[in-house]
């Protein structure tokens, strides 16, 4: 059996991938809705405790993108 943190990791992590190709906003409750009705089908997430996840993923997640543009070094084309 996984380890429940490393099941809710990969959840949150697929689950930031299906918004991004389904153009979802991870902000908004009715979407995340509809992210869990295809990825937790049996519905065993809590909608509120996982959309703060989300968010508060997305915002981390935003954050580390943006620290790594800046340290790119600018080489020659």
């Amino acid at each position: 059996m996984k380890d429940p943190v490393v099941q809710k990791s990969e959840l949150i992590i697929d689950a930031l991938q299906y918004a991004h190709d389904h153009e979802l906003d991870v902000h908004n409750k009715d979407d995340v809705q509809k992210i869990l009705d295809v990825l937790d089908p049996e519905h065993k997430q809590d909608i509120d405790e996982f959309a703060e996840l989300l968010k508060t993923s997305d915002v981390f997640m935003g954050m580390k993108a943006r620290e790594k543009e800046s340290q790119k070094t600018n080489l020659p084309n």
